[in-house]
């Protein structure tokens, strides 16, 4: 007999499976509260922004000579590094919805299914804090403005058409974003979005720079608004699933509800299948390596900083004429690794792999 295939959407193993609960009695009776395992609440708000794409006339802008390409190319980086790294959560997705036909016999009436939708034709929101620079809101001009000018309403994408440096082309005008949301533990995934054809829909040159006296001080919040068209199921959610393994250091595949540590995941770096070393988000603060204590997080890792060595070393002999004893065998030894890592500190690509190389 062949092979009964079912659907993926619903054995799916790059997300969570629901636990069995039909063993307990919940709220039926008395209320066994002292069996926890029957209350595991879904918590809302963990997720992460992983931006796959930018839209190819403003990389094409990014890669033009001079002064144009260094500042397109900055407000691109810029734009993605906060869109991904300051990331709170977005909101707009939509539900899928159930439509009714009427049966009746001229009395009575009940109401039966008869077509699920679900409008594929989304507006997301996501909320960030301008910078100084008004990086948000200059890459959203020159992005809308370089789709359309405002007042011929002619696609330009500032110079790069009438130089035939690109053909004009819807293509060139979307991003492409990962919405992962994940459980409380930031590492198992509860649903992955895939955000196509987004596009960004204003740019605040007018309500962000109206102010007065009294808004001395305030900071100036951005709400990013695009279009897009949200694809979920099982080949996304595995996509997730890689994208979120360069980003925590950690295997998500949930396998009885176990998870598989990758080598390399320690110390806050990830070396990933192609044999390149990435950082990742660390989720214990108890050891995590604060630059102040003499490390750098970016592209270059652990990076030592002289004097605040100078000054742990200090710290260290001073607490050896004190007595304490644990104290200063851990900062001997942080000593150490901060000269090893130094020796061994590299500039790192940070970027997130592309869709298409996820495996």
């Amino acid at each position: 007999m062949a092979k009964q295939e079912f659907s993926q959407k619903i054995d799916n193993r790059y997300n969570i499976a629901a636990k069995h609960l039909s063993e307990y009695t919940a709220f039926r009776g008395v209320t066994d509260f002292t069996q926890l395992a029957q209350f595991d609440p879904y918590e809302k708000g963990y997720s992460f922004l992983c931006v796959i794409s930018l839209p190819k006339f403003m990389e094409e802008l990014a890669k033009q000579p001079e002064n144009v390409g260094k500042r397109v190319d900055t407000l691109c980086k810029n734009f993605k590094h906060i869109l991904e790294f300051e990331f709170k959560g977005l909101e707009g997705l939509n539900d899928i919805q159930a439509e009714t036909m009427q049966i009746t016999d001229g009395i009575n009436e009940i109401q039966l299914i008869n077509k699920v939708t679900q409008d594929m034709s989304a507006q997301v929101t996501m909320e960030y804090v301008e910078k100084r620079g008004s990086t948000l809101e200059k890459f959203a001009e020159i992005y809308l403005t370089g789709i359309h000018d405002p007042h011929t309403q002619a696609k330009t994408y500032h110079g790069l058409i009438a130089n035939g440096k690109m053909a004009p082309g819807v293509e060139n005008e979307v991003f492409t974003m990962m919405y992962i949301n994940t459980d409380s533990t930031m590492l198992q995934i509860e649903r992955a979005f895939l955000l196509c054809n987004m596009q960004l829909t204003r740019a605040e040159k007018g309500t962000m720079y109206t102010g007065t006296r009294s808004d001395i001080g305030a900071q100036h919040t951005v709400n990013l608004e695009f279009n897009c068209y949200p694809v979920s199921g099982f080949e996304v959610d595995k996509a997730a699933a890689a994208i979120l393994t360069t980003i925590t250091g950690v295997n998500p595949i949930v396998n009885d509800r176990k998870l598989h540590p990758e080598d390399g995941s320690v110390d806050g770096t990830y070396v990933d299948a192609n044999g390149i070393t990435r950082n990742v988000a660390k989720l214990d603060s108890s050891d995590y390596k604060y630059g102040i204590l003499g490390y750098k997080q970016g592209a270059t890792q652990y990076k030592q900083q002289a004097e605040t060595s100078q000054r742990l070393q200090a710290y260290s002999k001073a607490a050896n004429n004190l007595g304490m004893s644990d104290a200063p065998s851990k900062i001997d030894n942080f000593n150490v690794d901060l000269s090893k890592d130094l020796s061994q500190a590299s500039d790192t690509n940070t970027n997130k792999p592309a869709l298409s190389s996820i495996g």
